[in-house]
């Protein structure tokens, strides 16, 4: 009779941590929407929020595998402005939207190998190393985007349309879904996120799986940094700047326990992602000011990990 009671309350949790996302974005739909005097679901904010959703779920479908091993990073923002930085160079040399595309994904691929090499390789820590590679690619950006603004040609803003947004956002969400949800890549990072020793001894090549996370990763910012290129039209000094917190933020709202390991769902990336956009866009539409979003952001982000933790010694969530 314990073991079924036992039995009962684990599915009730297991139950209630999937739910708890969903029902977080429909309370906060009808909070803003009624503090918000009916402004949050006009047709012209929702295209905001689906314009902003795009980037910073693609990217952190990307950061499930890295967060899923237990790993961190916090170049996301930097790496993108970067990219699209890249990208816009080669888009006016007059190369077709297929090359400029593929550079962005180049550009941002290049620093996530670093990432991965210094980081699982050399054994450096993953937040030290994403930080400093943060602070290169925004050197590197202030540097160049001083002085000269740069931006995309005039045939690249078709591109700025929410049915290819959209597409995007299902295409990369179903391929990164399939490789972590049903694939080795996926299942062997969480593995490793659960014991890396577990998962050394199981015969996972720990380091191998690492960087095929990072690359992953890669890739994803990359295509991120496409559709924020062609919705920006231009890069600056500050472009990309804020996004590593929306990703880890969308990761945490989301259900994604940032240690990693089996109870890392990519699903929780994506209603993550819409929830941190909602949360940021509905606190605009009641007249908050840029800077206290940022400061409620960081307080919610503290909140949901201080909770994660309380519940983890209590082993609820074990």
């Amino acid at each position: 009779m314990e073991k079924i009671k036992q039995t009962s309350m684990v599915g009730i949790t297991d139950a209630l941590r999937k739910i708890i996302p969903f029902l977080g974005i429909v309370l906060m739909v009808v909070f803003f929407q009624v503090l918000g005097d009916g402004k949050l679901l006009t047709r012209g904010n929702l295209n905001s929020i689906l314009n902003q959703t795009v980037y910073v779920a693609i990217m952190a479908f990307g950061a499930v595998f890295v967060y899923s091993h237990g790993g961190m990073d916090l170049s996301y923002g930097g790496v993108i402005g970067f990219s699209v930085l890249i990208s816009i160079l080669v888009a006016n040399t007059g190369a077709p939207v297929v090359v400029v595309f593929i550079s962005n994904i180049i550009a941002a691929l290049v620093w996530f190998l670093l990432n991965g090499v210094v980081s699982v390789y050399l054994k450096v820590s993953p937040f030290i190393t994403s930080l400093c590679i943060m602070y290169m690619c925004r050197g590197i950006l202030n540097t160049v985007c001083a002085s000269q603004k740069y931006s995309i040609p005039v045939y690249l803003y078709n591109y700025d349309n929410q049915v290819f947004k959209l597409c995007m956002l299902l295409g990369v969400y179903v391929i990164c879904y399939l490789l972590f949800e049903r694939t080795r890549i996926g299942k062997e990072n969480k593995a490793i996120g659960g014991s890396p020793v577990a998962a050394q001894q199981a015969g996972v090549n720990v380091n191998w799986t690492r960087m095929v996370a990072y690359i992953i990763s890669g890739v994803t910012v990359g295509i991120a940094g496409f559709i924020l290129m062609v919705r920006a039209g231009s890069v600056s000094t500050s472009t990309g700047q804020g996004l590593e917190m929306n990703v880890i933020t969308a990761l945490v709202l989301g259900g994604v326990p940032l240690s990693g390991g089996s109870r890392v769902k990519m699903v929780g990336a994506l209603v993550g992602s819409f929830s941190v956009i909602l949360l940021r866009n509905g606190l605009i539409v009641l007249g908050v000011n840029e800077r206290v979003i940022e400061g409620i952001q960081g307080l919610v982000l503290l909140l949901l990990v201080f909770l994660t933790y309380v519940k983890n010694q209590d082993g609820i969530l074990k």
